[in-house]
C-alpha cells in the first residue's frame, strides 16, 4: 500500500468512545500502518468530516484512496473484517500468520476461529445492559446500582472469559494470542475497572487476571493515557456517581 493510501482512521474522545477503541486497538495489534483523527463527540465541531466520511455519521470509519479508488469501511466490525482481508498477514481471529494457518493440519485453528467470531459478533450486536448501564470512562471511578440485565451480562462475559482462559497461562490472551475478540472486549475491561470494584460488583478470579493483562498491553495503555489527557465531559456518556478521577480533571 503507497503512502497515499494510507488508511486514516477517524476516532471520537478516547475517554468515552468505547467503539473508537476496538477499531484502533485491532490496527495497532495487527500492525496496521494508519494515521488517525479525532474528533469531538456530540460537538458540531465535527460535523464536516462527519459528513464528508461517514455515512452513519458516527465513528469510527476507516478511509483511504482517492475519487474513484476510495474505499471508506464504517462500523467497528466492517473495519475489523475489512482490515483482516486487506490489510495484515495476521488472521484477526486466531492471532496467527495466514500462511501458518492455511498449511497447518490443525484443525485448533477453524475452532478458534470459529469461537472468536461469535464472540465478537455476541458483544458487536449484544450485552446491552452492561454497555448502556457502564459506559466507557477511563479516567473515573464511579459507583452504579447495577440492574440485573447488567449482572447477567457481566456473567455471561465472566463465562466466556472463563471458558477462553481455562488452560491458558495466567497473562494469556483470550485465544493465546491476542484476537480481534481481545479488542472487542477490551472497552469491558476498562468499563470495570471504572465501576466493578466500587459498585460492590465481585469479579471472578479468572476475569481479574484478564482484566491485568489487557491493562498491561501497551496499545491499550497508550490509549488510557491520551484519555486521561481530555478534558471535556460529555454528559450523555457519564453514569454513576463519581467516587475519584485521576488524569487532567483530577488537577
Amino acid at each position: 500500500m503507497s503512502n497515499s493510501q494510507k488508511p486514516l482512521l477517524i476516532i471520537g474522545n478516547k475517554n468515552y468512545s468505547s467503539w473508537s477503541l476496538r477499531a484502533w486497538l485491532l490496527l495497532k495489534a495487527f500492525d496496521i500502518d494508519f494515521d488517525e483523527q479525532l474528533i469531538e463527540l456530540l460537538h458540531p465541531s465535527s460535523t464536516q468530516i462527519l459528513d464528508e466520511h461517514a455515512p452513519t455519521g458516527k465513528v469510527p470509519v476507516l478511509v483511504y484512496g482517492q475519487g474513484d479508488d476510495k474505499v471508506t469501511v464504517w462500523d467497528t466490525l466492517a473495519i475489523a473484517i475489512h482490515a483482516n482481508d486487506y490489510l495484515t498477514d495476521i488472521d484477526i481471529w486466531t492471532g496467527l500468520g495466514k500462511s501458518d494457518a492455511d498449511t497447518t493440519n490443525d484443525n485448533s485453528h477453524r475452532i478458534n476461529s470459529a469461537y472468536c467470531q461469535s464472540i465478537v459478533a455476541e458483544m458487536h450486536s449484544g450485552l446491552m445492559g452492561i454497555r448502556s448501564e457502564m459506559p466507557m470512562n477511563i479516567r473515573a471511578t464511579a459507583k452504579i446500582q447495577p440492574s440485573a440485565a447488567c449482572l447477567s451480562d457481566i456473567a455471561r462475559i465472566e463465562d466466556i472469559f472463563a471458558d477462553c482462559l481455562k488452560s491458558r497461562s495466567t497473562d494469556s490472551y483470550l485465544f493465546g494470542q491476542f484476537t480481534a475478540a481481545d479488542a472487542f472486549f477490551a472497552p469491558v475491561v476498562l468499563r470495570l475497572q471504572t465501576y466493578a470494584n466500587a459498585s460492590g460488583i465481585k469479579l471472578q478470579p479468572m476475569t481479574k487476571q484478564y482484566c491485568e493483562a489487557m491493562l498491561n498491553n501497551p496499545h491499550i495503555q497508550t490509549w488510557r493515557n491520551a484519555a486521561l489527557t481530555e478534558t471535556r465531559i460529555i454528559e450523555e456518556d457519564e453514569a454513576g456517581q463519581i467516587v475519584s478521577l485521576v488524569g487532567a480533571l483530577a488537577e
